[in-house]
């Protein structure tokens, strides 16, 4: 088994936060390169938890035909890998 890893391809976004909510990371970003980790890396992570555990709650809305936020869920149109 090889030790190498290969980079991913990587895209930018964009997200509105709250303006504290982006000073935390920020000042979470310069601890952690301080102390010698990845955070965008460890917020990678993360992320792909939270869209699985979203799609897997749309999934069981769908399945029950519970309504979301008010609405009647409906069929994405896009799937998640």
């Amino acid at each position: 088994m090889g030790v190498l890893k290969r980079k991913q391809e990587n895209e930018a976004i964009t997200l509105k936060l709250p303006a504290a909510l982006k000073r935390e990371i920020e000042a979470l970003r310069t601890r952690s390169e301080d102390a010698g980790f990845d955070l965008a890396e460890t917020m990678t992570a993360a992320m792909w938890r939270l869209c699985k555990q979203i799609k897997a709650e749309l999934e069981g809305a769908q399945r029950s035909g519970r309504k979301l936020n008010g609405r009647a869920s409906e069929p994405a149109t896009e799937k998640l890998q």
